[in-house]
């Protein structure tokens, strides 16, 4: 899902929704459309990381190639980038995919990379980006090797490239809506308070929410969602596409509602969200023998994409109420905080970059 087309401004974007009615005319069952407006704002999402650059020598032995090898590296690499990112929609590994590209040519990848970042983004507008330093902090180390295709395409205001990128088809809208909607039930429901997991987040301010919390909070949205998440037997079953069903399957019906079990496990594994094991306390439900129960937050991938402020926003313009002030305020102060660590890590770099030249004077 790579994220809405950006824009330097704050804009709106609107979705109308249409539905079928019919007239009480006792002879001429009229069918019409009646259709209600959404706006949603559109909101920058948080910082993400350019790819490294190659050094001055790696990219003359890239340019030292024969063109027809070059060129074939660059495109490979391109097009397993795009198909990863936007077929299949996994996280991409950076080691793998560059190896795969290159073959049995050594000592390029970074140039190679670079180019295939140029590339992208003059013809289709995508960025290849790392997770921000801030935030691959507080992750498991293996996300230090993961690269994301993120859209920076300026849209215009009604979001048309937008809704031209991501209005593909229903089942693709399906599972956007609801990823959009635990986004925000783990991040405005969910706590940020110390946790014993292993993993920190996406940041200090990362909020987890109990997995037995947010399918409470889905059954609201939706009866036919399960109020309690699987059992043990019934996550590997929804690991395999067999997991639980929604009831009825009547086209428009609660047959309709998708597989909550089987979708949250593939947003976990495109790295849309994280899922950890925490100690809630004696009285938290669902937990297993070692005493912890399982919880989710906002992934590394969610927060390039759409971000924690557009979050935020979300929730308020479903709600027609006004943004939590407290909610951006947290937002702002980390990533202040996080301005300032990538300050200072710039500057001891530069320190280790000048040490040679005084050696050698």
């Amino acid at each position: 899902m790579p994220r809405r087309s950006r824009s330097t401004t704050t804009e709106s974007v609107s979705f109308i929704e249409e539905e079928a009615a019919h007239s009480d005319d006792n002879d001429d069952s009229k069918e019409f459309l009646t259709q209600t407006q959404f706006t949603f704002s559109q909101q920058p999402a948080d910082k993400s990381q350019n790819v490294d650059t190659a050094r001055t020598s790696e990219q003359k032995k890239l340019d030292d190639l024969n063109p027809t090898t070059r060129n074939k590296i660059v495109t490979d690499l391109s097009r397993m980038l795009l198909f990863k990112a936007l077929g299949m929609r996994d996280p991409i590994d950076k080691t793998k995919v560059c190896s795969e590209a290159l073959g049995e040519v050594k000592g390029v990848s970074k140039a190679a990379l670079n180019e295939a970042d140029r590339r992208l983004k003059d013809v289709f507008g995508f960025g290849v980006k790392h997770v921000n330093p801030k935030m691959e902090g507080d992750l498991p180390a293996r996300f230090k090797n993961r690269l994301y295709l993120i859209n920076e395409v300026v849209d215009d205001a009604a979001g048309t490239h937008s809704l031209n990128l991501h209005s593909a088809h229903k089942e693709s809208m399906t599972e956007r809506g609801l990823l959009m909607v635990v986004l925000s039930f783990a991040f405005c429901k969910g706590t940020s308070a110390v946790r014993s997991g292993q993993m920190k987040g996406a940041g200090k301010k990362t909020r987890w929410i109990t997995e037995h919390h947010l399918y409470s909070l889905l059954h609201r949205v939706d009866e036919n969602i399960p109020s309690e998440p699987p059992s043990a037997e019934g996550r590997k079953k929804s690991r395999s596409n067999g997991g639980r069903q929604s009831l009825g399957g009547t086209e428009g019906g609660v047959g309709e509602t998708p597989d909550i079990d089987a979708l949250l496990e593939k947003f976990v594994m495109q790295d849309y969200l994280l899922r950890d094991k925490i100690d809630e306390g004696d009285e938290s439900a669902g937990k297993s023998e070692d005493g912890k129960v399982i919880a989710y937050a906002m992934g590394p991938r969610a927060a390039m994409e759409v971000g924690r402020r557009q979050v935020v926003f979300f929730c308020s313009n479903v709600l027609d109420e006004q943004p939590d002030p407290t909610m951006l305020r947290e937002i702002d102060e980390d990533d202040e905080a996080s301005e300032e660590e990538e300050e200072e890590v710039e500057g001891e770099e530069e320190v280790v970059e000048e040490q040679p030249k005084k050696r050698g004077k």
